[in-house]
């Protein structure tokens, strides 16, 4: 991700940490239109609409998490299903495309990351996603 893809947010964070959020706005793409990316490799337009989807819903749950108290439950129901939300959507990514094994490697372990969140969410919540 490129250093725009992220916003410095001073104060939103607990215990007066700063913190930095996704930002929810339109995708940045540094290819010229009608071009893919190096390599030729290049997601389908569904699942980059889902990937897209799922990290605007993700941006919510994290300022939603922010603002809220530690312990929240309502707010960590919200990032356990935005987590759980993008990871399926990096796992739409790799079951669409094909791609080098290094790349299927980091999409593999960034699906994994947020399955891991959802699930400490979901802890947090008292809810096993059953």
């Amino acid at each position: 991700m490129s250093t725009g893809e992220f916003a410095r947010v001073r104060g939103a964070g607990r215990e007066g940490r700063p913190t930095t959020r996704p930002v929810s706005g339109p995708p940045h793409t540094d290819a010229p239109p009608g071009m893919g990316p190096p390599g030729g490799v290049m997601a389908s337009e569904h699942s980059t609409r889902a990937w897209e989807a799922a990290y605007r819903q993700y941006g919510r749950a994290w300022e939603t998490t922010a603002r809220s108290r530690k312990g929240d439950p309502a707010a960590a129901r919200e990032m356990a299903a935005a987590s759980w939300a993008v990871a399926a959507a990096w796992r739409q990514i790799v079951a669409a495309t094909t791609v080098p094994w290094w790349t299927l490697a980091a999409i593999e372990s960034a699906a994994a990351a947020f399955e891991a969140q959802a699930r400490d969410c979901e802890a947090r919540d008292g809810n096993d996603g059953s």
